[in-house]
């Protein structure tokens, strides 16, 4: 929606609000539009007016809560979401602002229980749910579990082209369960159509140097370099390619 569709759409729920003032929906609605006209305040101050008038419906617990940890509050999107649990203990979007909020205060362990919840509460899966889950549990040192969620997510992308965030916590899963040529591969896919980090090009050239495959490790290793040229592990690991292929002629020869 433009933003001159979205300004008409708060004057007109803005008039729908004066005219039923309590319709909770008229003021979720009229909080929302508010929110994408970056009047974030005003949106923030017309959901806690609707919580007044439906104090026990978690999502707009819930929704009050995003909004709050968007706006750069977290205490109070904690509050809210515990409110919005305490209303429905398998709200699964309630569990997932948990997570995220576990996830800001870098509690990984309380973050994989809060997505395993939003997982096992909601009626379809949450993409974004299973990914960070993904992610939470490479973090922890489970990388097989990693790769279980992200599966799930192949599954409903079934015959699209592997997205560029799935791929990335794939290519690291595998890497972390010591499956280099795979890791390299779904990076070198990655880096064809993406724009990846530093860091991610790196692990790159790391994972095909661990396959052994010493040229593309090169061209990883400088891919890294045009984007750095100061990239200290890069320069080295470009300096201590002759070794390695001497080592594979060797072993070669042997």
């Amino acid at each position: 929606m433009h933003r001159n569709d979205w300004n008409n759409a708060t004057k007109l729920l803005a008039e729908a609000k004066e005219y039923s003032p309590y319709d909770v929906q008229a003021r979720i609605h009229y909080a929302e539009t508010l929110w994408k006209t970056d009047k974030r305040e005003e949106a923030i101050r017309e959901l806690e007016e609707a919580l007044q008038l439906a104090n026990d419906d978690p999502a707009i617990h819930t929704r009050l809560g995003r909004m709050y940890l968007d706006s750069g509050d977290p205490t109070q999107a904690h509050l809210a979401a515990n409110r919005a649990i305490e209303c429905d203990p398998k709200y699964a979007q309630a569990w997932k602002l948990q997570g995220d909020l576990a996830l800001l205060r870098n509690d990984l362990a309380s973050a994989k229980l809060s997505y395993i919840r939003a997982a096992n509460n909601g009626e379809i899966m949450d993409r974004e749910v299973q990914l960070r889950l993904a992610s939470t549990y490479r973090r922890l040192g489970q990388p097989s579990q990693s790769l279980a969620c992200i599966s799930q997510v192949h599954q409903a992308d079934f015959g699209q082209r592997l997205p560029a965030d799935v791929g990335i916590e794939q290519a690291l899963a595998y890497r972390d369960l010591g499956r280099n040529l795979e890791a390299a591969d779904c990076l070198s896919e990655l880096a064809e159509s993406n724009e990846l980090s530093e860091e991610l090009l790196f692990a790159w050239a790391e994972c095909e140097v661990a396959a052994g495959r010493l040229a593309r490790a090169e061209f990883a290793a400088n891919s890294v370099l045009h984007v750095n040229p100061q990239h200290g592990p890069a320069l080295q690991l470009v300096g201590r390619l002759p070794a390695y292929r001497q080592q594979a002629q060797e072993a070669w020869r042997r």
